[in-house]
């Protein structure tokens, strides 16, 4: 694939003469991104071995097409320059590794899944509601954050573990994946001061975690799916393997759940034409269908808004692939081990695509979805053989969540113009503080 037609010339940003374009981006990703795909074009250098790719057809090309051809970015294609957090995890893990864990971990999410994921979201978003008083500020996050810890616990141990154990477990497990996706790359020899203290968190997670995999509920697949997929599949995971993977599930669980109600929450304060529409079709829905997963079916306007919210704040921002060897993107020749990064960012809000892109239009999604919409464009979950394996799930928790609160309470925003999106593992509403009031 080196053949010479192909151009090695591929522009992009200077940036700094020491630090190239560190800085840019770790001041302001998602506006680095969006400028360099505006002002360079569909294939762009970030940096001596980095590449952005915004076409939707490279986008597909890379993570369907071409899935075989990259590596997923670890420590070893970055040359030791950073430890993942969590190294055995499905999400770290490549190739073969990540195959046998994947097919492992597939069966407990199916439709099975997302039927119990709704009638849990269901019970824990009444208990939280019911705490609710017209008129008193609420930090919207916080309080979000209480439900879908308590749902992603109880769907993956089978049991209501208490807050306090629960907001544990993330209080630890953060920032061990905040590092990993930083983009300040270290030695891992440097001893920085949060180093130190992830190393010290790490014997109180694996004590934490090994207590909560140990529960008689591992021993019931109806109970907990997913738990018994992990500790009775094939291959038998190590200690080490059960712990990053039970971690990574419970953030990601987690966090995409979180941003993604609360994003929509933001979107429909500021629209409340839509939240009317809403709150109308959950009215009816709530009255004449039964708790669980055939709810859905009666939500298909509060599926459209929750979409259109993941499109313009998607939970994952970011991907980035290692090429195993040479290769090829709109004319241009990729070098074998550049970094190859894609976002959802970026594509979700490319006008060339998009009709009024930076828009709020749930009913684009309306009748099937945008049909002239490339594939690559739209990438929430991900795309190919790596999408996530509980998107399904989180869209789930999500709609009911949602249609649960615009129901009760319309929400205003207590100061709308501070709230924006902070790039970590997941976009983070920051500042998201509302005022219930009555319909």
């Amino acid at each position: 694939m080196t053949a010479a037609p192909y151009r090695t010339d591929l522009p992009g940003p200077s940036g700094d003469k020491y630090l190239g374009n560190l800085h840019a981006f770790s001041s302001d990703p998602l506006g680095f991104l969006t400028d360099c795909s505006r002002r360079y074009g569909d294939v762009v250098r970030l940096g001596e071995n980095n590449v952005l790719l915004t076409d939707p057809g490279d986008v597909e090309k890379m993570l369907v097409d071409r899935d075989s051809l990259f590596s997923k970015a670890s420590a070893d294609t970055r040359r030791g320059s950073r430890r993942q957090g969590f190294p055995h995890s499905t999400m770290n893990s490549d190739g073969d590794r990540w195959k046998a864990k994947r097919h492992r971990l597939q069966p407990a999410f199916g439709r099975s899944l997302s039927t119990r994921a709704a009638e849990i979201v269901d019970t824990q978003g009444e208990k939280l509601l019911r705490s609710w008083r017209p008129g008193q500020a609420r930090t919207l996050q916080d309080d979000i954050a209480v439900v879908t810890l308590r749902l992603v616990t109880q769907l993956m141990f089978g049991d209501e573990f208490s807050d306090r154990d629960t907001a544990e477990v993330a209080r630890l497990v953060a920032p061990i994946m905040d590092l990993s996706t930083s983009p300040v790359l270290l030695p891992e020899w440097v001893p920085t001061p949060r180093k130190v203290r992830i190393r010290r968190s790490m014997a109180r997670i694996d004590r934490t975690l090994r207590a909560l995999a140990a529960s008689p509920a591992a021993d019931d697949p109806e109970r907990a799916p997913v738990l018994h997929a992990l500790v009775h599949g094939t291959p038998a995971p190590s200690p080490e393997e059960l712990r990053d993977e039970l971690a990574t599930l419970i953030m990601a669980g987690f966090e995409t759940t979180n941003d993604a109600v609360v994003w929509t929450s933001v979107l429909l304060a500021r629209h409340p034409r839509i939240a009317e529409r809403v709150r109308a079709e959950a009215d009816a829905a709530f009255a004449t269908t039964p708790a669980g997963l055939s709810r859905m079916e009666a939500l298909p306007y509060t599926h459209a808004v929750v979409r259109e919210a993941l499109r313009l704040y998607p939970p994952v921002w970011l991907t980035s692939r290692d090429a195993r060897q040479d290769l090829d993107f709109g004319g241009y020749l990729i070098p074998a081990g550049t970094t190859v990064t894609v976002s959802q960012w970026v594509a979700h809000r490319d006008p060339r695509f998009w009709e009024e892109a930076e828009a709020f239009r749930p009913e684009r999604w309306l009748g099937g979805g945008p049909s002239s919409v490339p594939r690559g464009s739209y990438f929430p979950f991900g795309l190919g053989p790596r999408v996530c394996v509980g998107a399904a799930v989180a869209t789930t928790e999500t709609v009911h969540l949602v249609a649960d609160i615009w129901r009760r309470f319309r929400l205003e925003l207590t100061t709308p113009d501070r709230i924006h999106p902070r790039p970590a593992l997941a976009l983070q509403p920051v500042g998201a503080e509302v005022v219930p009031r009555p319909w």
